[in-house]
């Protein structure tokens, strides 16, 4: 039981529902999100959406193709969906993406059909490989390889799902806009006023100034949404 499910009361911080209404609950699959930073289709149908009230009604919508992750039909109700992953109802013709609350848990924000094709990735890896290219690693796994790259770690890319190619990167420097998906302002948009790279071993930080206050960070918090203003709808306040 404890490998394919978990104690609900045990629940990663992010997850959204009753604890104490039963004992246990779906484990996400090992995958593109770390557990701590995603929820379970079953979890989505079932406590996000309201779409259905058991296990067994889940399986049946994804069975029949109904239930679409970043522009792949997902047929297991475990399957992990995370940070700014793209949700499809093609039946009902309803779009989300998923995003953080400031209050940490993960939620989903309607979006309009034609935003469905976009999505943000966050570099958290280069590596130099065969023929002189360069592969990247984004926040959900994904790998792409380029002939060349001159952005770097903590940059964002815009991808487009349906081509499955970057349209743009967009760095993260100072006047940046970000969506911050951990800390204590998890949640919230601000502008970065300054990266802190410290000369010891320290993690980098970021000095983001939120609602005209400024507040100090990691940078690994620090997701790049764009520059003067998000490149998608967040269906956050700016």
């Amino acid at each position: 039981m404890g490998k394919n499910h978990l104690l609900r009361i045990a629940a990663p911080q992010g997850w959204s529902f009753n604890r104490r209404k039963s004992v246990w609950t779906a484990r996400p699959l090992p995958g593109p999100h770390a557990i701590n930073n995603c929820v379970t289709t079953n979890f989505v149908l079932k406590e996000l959406l309201d779409h259905a009230k058991t296990t067994k009604e889940v399986k049946k919508i994804l069975n029949d193709g109904d239930f679409v992750v970043d522009k792949k039909v997902r047929k297991d109700y475990k399957y992990p969906v995370g940070f700014m992953d793209i949700i499809e109802i093609p039946k009902l013709k309803e779009y989300y993406r998923t995003l953080y609350l400031p209050n940490g848990r993960l939620s989903l924000i309607s979006i309009e059909e034609k935003d469905s094709n976009k999505k943000l990735l966050k570099v958290v890896r280069k590596t130099a490989v065969k023929k002189g290219k360069i592969q990247l690693t984004f926040h959900d796994g994904r790998n792409i390889t380029m002939d060349n790259f001159d952005g770097k770690v903590g940059d964002t890319a815009l991808f487009d799902l349906e081509k499955n190619n970057v349209i743009k990167f967009i760095s993260l420097d100072k006047g940046t806009l970000v969506f911050l998906n951990g800390g204590g302002h998890i949640g919230s948009i601000g502008k970065v006023k300054e990266i802190i790279r410290e000369s010891n071993l320290a993690k980098p930080k970021v000095l983001v100034e939120i609602d005209g206050k400024d507040y100090i960070t990691f940078m690994d918090y620090a997701f790049v949404i764009g520059n003067d203003k998000p490149e998608l709808n967040l269906g956050v306040k700016q």
